[in-house]
């Protein structure tokens, strides 16, 4: 085996979402739960990248809180 099939071999597998100190990656994300599909499908196409995102801060804000109400 040459090293350049044992760097393929090594390499870490890719994930669907990959999270840096800085920033998170999706890639190859299907998301099948009929609600957010609805809710993100009624967002225009151009702005439904900061629909998403948007929606992921608000979700993550909640999930914040509800763990600061049960950690009392």
């Amino acid at each position: 085996m040459s090293d350049e099939d044992a760097s393929i071999v090594d390499a870490p597998p890719q994930r669907a979402v990959e999270v840096s100190e800085t920033s998170m990656h999706i890639r190859h994300l299907s998301i099948e739960r009929p609600a957010i599909v609805a809710y993100i499908g009624r967002i225009a196409p151009e702005k439904q990248e900061i629909a998403l995102v948007h929606a992921l801060e608000v979700g993550i804000t909640e999930l914040i809180a509800r763990r600061e109400r049960f950690q009392r």
